[in-house]
């Protein structure tokens, strides 16, 4: 389908350093995602950015491309658009769709981004977007300041049961029309023309935190039952 895959996998973490080459269950973290993208069978082209010359040895070892990012382009305030821009501007070739596959996303599975692929190849979506549902009730500002916003009605306080429509980000996969890169500057483009695709909660945790890795390994533990 004229796909590429780009596994975006920094060295710093502030939360879990090294946490993209730590061993999660008898393997790199990247390379789950890798496993998952090469066994998916949609992509002609796997890619790991990373400027980390240990996981450009994994990379090399799973037999998909890598691309050596710049210096800069590994801190904490970089965008993963940047990255996505960095390695574009220099292609000669640019493939029509791109799937964006964060490595410290483990449990989606190759069917995952088999199926999502399916939505971007329809001309009335821009860009697929993993979310898992989640009876979010929210508030919008920080605890040490006054005045922060609520974003429900707290007259009439919605029951768990009734908010079957909220969904939250996972992280996992974000399918999107290189076109819309190039033209809007990130992988969304605009919201209205996006499929939301539902992961399950057990398979949509995004590890960032040494808590986070704990959660996932019994995650990942409860589906292999």
């Amino acid at each position: 389908m004229d796909a590429i895959a780009f596994i975006p996998a920094r060295k710093g973490s502030k939360g879990l350093p090294g946490k993209n080459k730590k061993i999660f269950h008898g393997k790199p973290l990247i390379q789950h995602t890798i496993d998952q993208a090469k066994d998916s069978g949609v992509f002609d082209k796997i890619l790991v950015s990373t400027d980390d010359e240990d996981i450009l040895e994994i990379a090399g070892e799973c037999e998909v491309d890598s691309h050596r990012r710049l210096d800069e382009l590994g801190g904490d305030d970089v965008q993963v658009s940047e990255v996505l821009y960095d390695y574009f501007a220099r292609q000669t070739y640019l493939h029509k769709y791109l799937c964006l596959l964060n490595p410290t996303s483990p449990l989606r599975t190759a069917d995952d981004i088999a199926k999502s692929s399916k939505y971007i190849k329809m001309k009335k979506y821009q860009t697929v977007v993993s979310v898992q549902w989640h009876d979010w009730m929210g508030w919008i500002g920080k605890p040490s300041n006054q005045g922060p916003a609520c974003t429900y009605n707290v007259a009439q306080r919605p029951n768990r049961q009734t908010r079957d429509d909220f969904f939250m980000e996972n992280g996992s996969i974000y399918w999107c029309m290189l076109d819309v890169l190039i033209a809007y500057g990130n992988f969304i483009g605009n919201p209205e023309k996006a499929k939301l695709y539902e992961m399950s909660r057990e398979r949509s945790f995004e590890i960032d935190t040494p808590f986070d890795w704990y959660m996932a390994e019994r995650a990942y533990e409860y589906l292999q039952r």
